[in-house]
């Protein structure tokens, strides 16, 4: 496979992850549960993840922010809060063990605020790593029922094979109709072939586009090219 075939088969492994922490008043996922994931899918086949701080580009500026707040007693004082503010540029590359020429780089921002420049930096890596992986992954963080949003993403998914299938078998059925047209003899033969796909040759009930595909393709090679080639004959 080449790396974006792998990544897609990475992606199908992460593709949702339940918000398990709390903090500051709102649920989010842990970091690790996402890594733990991913990682899983970067081992088996074969991908390496390389973040990079674009050189030139990092920032540490100090942020006051002054909040009016309430005292126990009802009287408002203005909290001053100092904070070290973390950015810059950054860029993830992938990369494909298997073909270490083979790259994608994707630019990201990092961007953290700590009371040290220090834990600015440290915060900023790991939220970035975060939203990096849940974007690029298209990772759903529902907060608490995983399997009904994978039986919803279940019912889009068949949704679009039944609307993919129906559109084959609109096709396969103009050219039945056609065939059987011009050779009434053939219909037979025809609903026998069906047959082996759905019950009484019964062609609109099939709802999977490879089953369409592959009775359209043999309809198609034993009746429209054995006509073409007696014909030519």
């Amino acid at each position: 496979m080449n790396l974006f075939q792998k990544l897609a088969k990475i992606r199908g492994i992460t593709n949702v992850v339940e918000k398990n922490k709390e903090g500051f008043k709102y649920k989010y996922t842990d970091i690790t549960e996402i890594l733990a994931k991913v990682t899983a899918g970067m081992k088996k086949y074969h991908v390496s993840l390389f973040p990079t701080v674009t050189p030139g580009t990092a920032k540490v500026v100090q942020s006051v922010t002054h909040n009016t707040k309430v005292d126990k007693t009802g009287k408002a004082y203005d909290n001053v809060a100092t904070e070290m503010l973390f950015s810059a540029d950054a860029i993830y590359r992938w990369l494909n063990d298997d073909n270490p020429d083979e790259y994608l780089d994707v630019p990201w921002v990092l961007v953290g605020a700590q009371s040290d420049p220090s834990q600015a930096f440290g915060s900023s890596a790991s939220y970035a790593m975060r939203y990096f992986l849940i974007n690029f992954f298209q990772i759903a963080t529902p907060e608490n029922d995983v399997d009904a949003y994978r039986s919803k993403q279940k019912e889009a998914e068949a949704s679009e094979d039944k609307a993919v299938a129906e559109e084959i078998i609109k096709r396969l059925d103009e050219e039945v109709r056609e065939y059987i047209a011009d050779n009434q003899d053939e219909a037979p033969k025809v609903k026998k072939l069906v047959s082996k796909y759905v019950k009484n040759g019964e062609y609109f009930r099939i709802k999977e586009p490879k089953l369409a595909a592959k009775l359209y393709e043999e309809f198609e090679s034993t009746f429209k090219t054995s006509g073409e080639n007696k014909e030519g004959n």
